[in-house]
């Protein structure tokens, strides 16, 4: 019986940080002579340890299997034939931590214990499948980036009344010392305000000596910040004193702050903006050169992922202009491909020189905020109630919505209305939203829902057989998306307009391609039995292949045989895998191709799909 043990590691900076455990090997022991409950997990508490030489060579002879954490912290273990479903230890090794600047010295390896654990199996198509996640509290993996070296500061920047976040501005931080103050590095603002900035104990360990002489007079650095907008002028910057009071003395290698400015000279905070897509910045989280994400956001993406299906454009738009006249605002999206959509038929909307807004199919449904209405959920009388604010193209893309303002329902007294529905709006023919005078938080942090596949659009792949190369191999392609907004009645240019200028979308779904060659040309079927040879045919094609495997399972004990076909991007591959089972016994078997490609809608990632044959010998 094959076992399948999938799961997800992420630690805590703090409880509003989380990160994925990515790149870092997940190793399996047999379990001690402990004795464990049929519970999902034993505590944590009481079996995290992080080990010594000696102790990892005592459970060497332990070891049932490993595998590596893709960059979103996920994992499978293919338990091997001796293992009956029993529990297990589950341990981490890692060379080194997510977001781990390099530095002048080289970490040594680390390898921990977090639980031990009994997995619920549950019968699937794969044969006995259990899941398991969990996150790592801050006590503990903050102790583990610390071996490393790796510091991390984790905040969010306000303003100071009302606390409103202040998107794209730059954060430094910097350690007071006694010779020089360390620049710790910077970070932007994303459209919640939040930022990020990792740096290594060496940063603040240096003097003007270094490398020759470190002096750091405590523990940890001594923090404060200095704040610029997007063109680097100054906004406002702690005096270094800051970094002497209690709460930044001495910080510890993972430090989460909530950071408000109340300056005279105040940030862009109401300014009109587009920041993310889905979860990814669209300036720290998107290479510029590729359009593809450089790491995982959230525990989701990775290095190398593009976009695909329907995505959330967001950022920020107030109800009225910031500057000028208090006039009412609106906003728009247009998309502009880098290459023709036909090359026989170029200038279709949407192609180079000839941008496209976000109208009808182009858009998908997406909320954007939300509004107080008088409204009786109960029949007991109306009271404010929390609205939601949806753009769609049309009111009936949202079940249930309305058009706004929301018709007040005509019935008798004591008759409870249920909840609100859904106040849709529509952009007219240009793209133009005007935002809902009446939202709450000053306007609209959701923008727009992008149908990529409107842009740049897919399908299933066509392949040319199982284990042939596809004649036709699918690629994606890179698109601008720009953003607007404008006084309502302003002629053009916009009042404020910003873009992210590739971003690489892939709407194609994988070729997943798999047969037997006995099976062909007349040969034995899939019900008359094979006796001593298997050959797989297969093709597993994707421009962004994440990983793409084989596997046999059976209810009979498979003999040992070689490592079935397996590997990870660019593309995947095709081919013809001969296996010898002359020794195998009479039984049922299936055959699996697993394909999983690195796309991702900005929110979720898209997952492994398969194929499956049989046979019988």
């Amino acid at each position: 019986m094959a076992y399948t043990f999938k799961g997800r590691l992420c630690g805590y900076i703090c409880s509003q940080c989380p990160e994925p455990l990515s790149n870092v090997k997940v190793r399996l022991y047999r379990a001690g002579s402990k004795d464990v409950t049929s519970a999902a997990v034993a505590s944590p508490k009481d079996t995290f340890a992080i080990l010594n030489d000696d102790q990892l060579g005592t459970k060497a002879s332990a070891l049932l299997a490993e595998a590596e954490t893709d960059a979103a912290g996920n994992f499978t273990v293919q338990l091997g034939d001796k293992y009956r479903g029993e529990a297990f230890e589950v341990d981490v090794y890692c060379g080194t931590v997510p977001h781990r600047k390099p530095g002048r010295k080289p970490p040594k390896p680390l390898q921990f214990s977090i639980t031990t654990l009994q997995p619920q199996w549950r019968e699937s198509a794969q044969g006995m499948v259990a899941a398991w996640e969990y996150c790592l509290p801050s006590r503990l993996w903050c102790r583990i980036r610390a071996w490393f070296g790796a510091w991390v500061i984790c905040g969010r920047v306000t303003t100071c009344d009302p606390h409103q976040p202040i998107t794209g501005i730059k954060v430094r931080a910097f350690d007071v010392d006694w010779l020089q103050d360390d620049d710790l590095g910077f970070a932007f603002t994303d459209g919640n305000g939040k930022f990020r900035i990792d740096y290594l104990a060496e940063d603040f360990q240096k003097t003007i000596f270094s490398p020759f002489i470190n002096v750091e007079l405590v523990g940890g650095p001594d923090l404060y910040f200095k704040f610029e907008d997007s063109g680097g002028s100054p906004i406002y910057s702690e005096p270094p004193s800051r970094g002497r009071q209690p709460d930044r003395e001495n910080v510890g290698p993972c430090f989460c702050v909530d950071l408000c400015l109340d300056v005279t000279v105040q940030p862009p905070f109401n300014d009109a903006r587009f920041t993310s897509v889905g979860d990814f910045d669209i300036l720290a989280d998107i290479a510029s050169a590729t359009g593809l994400t450089n790491k995982a956001v959230l525990a989701h993406g990775g290095p190398d992922y593009g976009f695909t299906g329907g995505l959330e454009l967001s950022g920020f738009c107030p109800k009225v202009a910031p500057i000028g006249a208090a006039t009412a605002m609106q906003y728009r999206f247009l998309f502009e491909r880098e290459a023709p959509l036909d090359p026989m038929s170029p200038g279709q909307p949407g192609d180079p020189g000839n941008p496209a807004p976000l109208v009808g199919a182009r858009i998908v449904p997406m909320k954007v905020g939300s509004k107080l209405v008088m409204w009786d959920t109960f029949g007991t009388g109306a009271t404010w109630t929390v609205q939601s604010i949806f753009v769609a193209a049309n009111v009936g893309d949202v079940p249930g919505g309305t058009s706004d303002p929301t018709p007040i329902p005509v019935l008798p007294p004591g008759t409870p209305w249920g909840a609100p529905p859904a106040a849709v709006i529509t952009p007219d023919a240009n793209g133009w939203v005007a935002v809902d005078q009446n939202a709450l938080d000053g306007g609209f942090f959701g923008l727009m829902g992008f149908n990529s596949n409107a842009a740049i659009p897919g399908g299933v792949a066509p392949g040319s057989g199982a284990g042939s190369a596809p004649v036709d191999p699918k690629n994606g392609g890179n698109t601008k998306i720009t953003f607007e907004a404008s006084r309502i009645g302003d002629p053009p240019p916009p009042l404020y307009t910003n873009s992210l200028n590739r971003i690489h979308i892939n709407n194609w779904q994988e070729v997943n391609q798999l047969n037997l060659q006995q099976f062909l040309g007349g040969g034995s079927g899939s019900c008359s039995g094979l006796s001593t040879a298997l050959d797989i045919l297969y093709t597993a094609d994707h421009e962004l292949m994440g990983s793409f495997s084989i596997a046999i399972d059976s209810a009979a004990a498979i003999p040992p045989f070689p490592p079935l076909p397996s590997g990870v991007g660019p593309r995947g591959g095709f081919g013809t895998h001969h296996v010898n089972i002359s020794t195998w016994p009479s039984c049922s078997y299936r055959v699996w191709l697993y394909t999983t490609p690195r796309l991702t809608n900005g929110r979720t990632d898209r997952g492994t799909i398969w194929s499956l044959v049989t046979f019988c010998k």
